[in-house]
């Protein structure tokens, strides 16, 4: 069963796996909405009334409005629950749920032996749903998206099915997009617009006070750290995404959000030194990583360790680009790294 896989380039990993770190992830919807045609829809707990949209793989027959709903992928829930919407059931790794999302306990765990991206079907049956939401791939791949074989099992069981397109969140316009295919596919429309409409004015605001202070210039990395040394610099994900809408700038090599990632060691730190400040998380389980890298011999010949502007950040948030990570990352970099420089302007 096909996993969600990680990507070192937009489009060089598209056929590699990966566990649950898409919490960092982002999406981007390819499909867009159009009502149709409207047909009268029978069976218990489902809408009365059903419309044709059009997902990733074409015309599909969905409740107007669905009343018990299952997320098939993570991805599918952190968008679910960004737009205050609780699936009676979701997909996902219980050790590796991000905390930001809150209590998830209430919501039934249909993921299957392989992980988030890999449902049981039986247990989605069980819970007797009139709409399962599912990432089906990436934007453009057609019927060679990677998903595509989860999303025919699930709509084969005659379940009205909703596909749609997740990229690697490389811009908020991917995650714009991810929002707003989700939201058509819940009758949440509006509530969409409105959720991108409020990130877009807190990005823009930010910017402003960026400016203002002179912090534009100073350049900001964000950097993971992941068990057995693999650590890497993160140019195209949440973390960036956030950096950019805010106004801030990275340093030169880092700027390409299409390379998602820069590798990085203890023995080439000094590729860091060129980032006034630095937000640094560990991923669950490698709590050590941190000892690890600390210990190195380039690690305090950093400026932004030299300057004390290394910000230890949360995992389940900055390793995550749904509009309630990215919120919460905001909140970090407000209080971290503008409300300090704001103070330092005025003098």
């Amino acid at each position: 069963m096909p996993l969600s896989p990680t990507r070192l380039t937009r489009r060089s990993r598209v056929r590699a796996t990966a566990g649950f770190a898409v919490a960092a992830l982002t999406l981007a919807g390819c499909s867009t909405t159009t009502e149709a045609t409207t047909s009268a829809a029978g069976g218990a707990g489902a809408s009365a009334q059903t419309v044709t949209v059009e997902d990733y793989f074409g015309d599909v027959e969905i409740p107007a409005e669905p009343l018990r709903v299952v997320a098939a992928d993570p991805i599918s829930l952190s968008l679910m629950l960004s737009l205050d919407v609780e699936p009676v059931a979701a997909s996902f790794n219980p050790l590796a749920a991000p905390a930001h999302l809150g209590d998830l306990s209430a919501i039934e765990n249909i993921a299957g032996a392989d992980g988030g991206f890999a449902p049981d079907l039986e247990k989605i049956l069980a819970q007797d749903p009139d709409l399962v939401v599912v990432v089906a791939g990436y934007d453009g791949e057609g019927d060679e998206a990677w998903n595509k074989e989860t999303y025919d099992r699930i709509a084969a069981t005659g379940i009205p099915t909703y596909g749609f397109a997740y990229d690697d969140g490389v811009s908020i316009d991917d995650v714009a997009s991810g929002v707003s295919s989700v939201a058509s596919a819940l009758g949440k429309t509006d509530e969409g617009d409105a959720l991108m409409a409020a990130l877009d004015e807190r990005m823009a605001a930010l910017t402003e006070r960026v400016d203002a202070a002179g912090l534009d210039v100073l350049p900001v990395s964000a950097v993971r750290l992941s068990a057995d040394g693999a650590y890497s610099i993160r140019v195209g994900t949440g973390e960036s995404i956030a950096f950019r809408g805010a106004g801030l700038s990275q340093p030169e090599g880092q700027q390409d959000p299409t390379a998602f990632r820069i590798d990085l060691s203890a023995e080439n730190l000094d590729l860091l030194d060129s980032a006034d400040t630095l937000f640094v998380y560990t991923d669950d389980g490698a709590e050590t990583e941190k000892d690890t890298i600390t210990s190195s011999p380039l690690w305090p010949t950093l400026a932004a360790v030299r300057e004390d502007r290394v910000h230890w950040v949360d995992a389940s948030v900055w390793n995550a680009s749904d509009p309630i990570a990215l919120n919460m990352i905001l909140d970090d970099i407000e209080t971290m790294f503008v409300e300090p420089g704001e103070q330092q302007a005025a003098g």
